[in-house]
């Protein structure tokens, strides 16, 4: 069964980029299981793990983000030090050695078999380069040496995971283009494309894990430049010239008043596209679900006259 966390919430800081997205989660519950509200810019994203029921109320059963381990040497000083290696594979604090499995599988003839079956173990390559071990080499394991390889640092990976997606700004439209009249209706939508739209599926792969981020458009909010906003369920209808004086089926509106009393008699619009993302990882099938905003690249400018009638 899948269990939702109600009561463990991670906050994500959004660093927001035209083409390319990062988050850095953390810790948006206060002592006792009350739930803050996540400040301006931030997203409050909700953490779904398998393998148990709902605790059905805040203050739960917790979850962790996997970081990166930190690896030292056995020489003096125990400075750090990579834990993982092209080419040496992963390391282990314990031993002072890096571990690499060998794939595919040495010939069952191979020395380093020491004429065991070889679907009773598998040969790592054993380099202990600081002085922790005097093994190196090819070596038999009935099971991995050292305990399992350290995992990747999963908040990484879904932050590539995001960059890959390559979420794209809305491209406005307007309709009148250009102008519009105070009390008449103005159609809105921005160009539809799997990119501006989705749905879109990125994957970032780790040394032993990946996270597969998976995106679509939930909604899109314009800013009037009047002090209102408009909420749409997406890209908008197109406007055709066939449609004459009718109202957008999806995502419209009527100015009450006309620019005239800017500057420079122009108003300056702006879409953002809501998208709503969901982080999976591959080891546990834990997500992470959070909704991501995409602005327009640069506001559309737009004057609105008011019409005056002449007896």
């Amino acid at each position: 069964m899948l269990r939702t966390s109600p009561g463990i919430l991670v906050r994500v800081l959004l660093m927001i980029g035209m083409l390319a997205a990062t988050i850095t989660p953390a810790a948006a519950e206060e002592p006792g299981g009350t739930v803050t509200p996540c400040a301006s810019r931030d997203i409050c994203v909700k953490v779904t793990e398998p393998g148990s029921t709902s605790s059905g109320h805040p203050g739960g059963g917790g979850t962790s983000e996997t970081v990166a381990a930190k690896c030292y040497s056995h020489q003096e000083g125990r400075p750090e030090i990579a834990c993982w290696d092209d080419n040496l594979g992963w390391y282990s604090n314990s031993t002072g050695c890096y571990y690499k499995l060998e794939r595919p599988k040495p010939a069952a003839d191979a020395r380093a078999w020491g004429g065991r079956d070889p679907a009773t173990g598998d040969i790592y390559l054993v380099s202990c380069r600081d002085g922790g071990s005097d093994v190196d080499g090819p070596q038999f394991f009935a099971v991995p040496p050292a305990g399992a390889p350290p995992t990747d640092d999963v908040v990484n990976l879904r932050r590539e995971a995001l960059a890959k997606l390559q979420l794209t700004p809305p491209a406005m439209h307007a309709a009148p283009g250009g102008s519009a009249v105070v009390g008449a209706p103005l159609w809105l939508w921005y160009d539809r494309s799997p990119a501006s739209v989705g749905p879109l599926t990125a994957t970032a792969k780790g040394n032993v894990i990946s996270v597969t981020a998976t995106a679509e458009v939930l909604k899109v909010t314009w800013d009037m430049d009047d002090g209102h906003t408009v909420k749409c369920p997406g890209a908008g209808t197109p406007y055709r010239a066939d449609l004459g004086r009718t109202e957008s089926p999806d995502c419209k509106y009527l100015y009450r008043s006309s620019s005239a009393h800017r500057a420079d008699g122009t108003l300056y619009l702006v879409a953002t596209a809501i998208w709503h993302v969901t982080a999976t990882r591959s080891d546990t099938n834990a997500t992470v679900e959070f909704d991501f905003p995409v602005p327009a690249a640069a506001p559309m400018p737009l004057r609105v006259a008011e019409v005056q009638l002449l007896n």
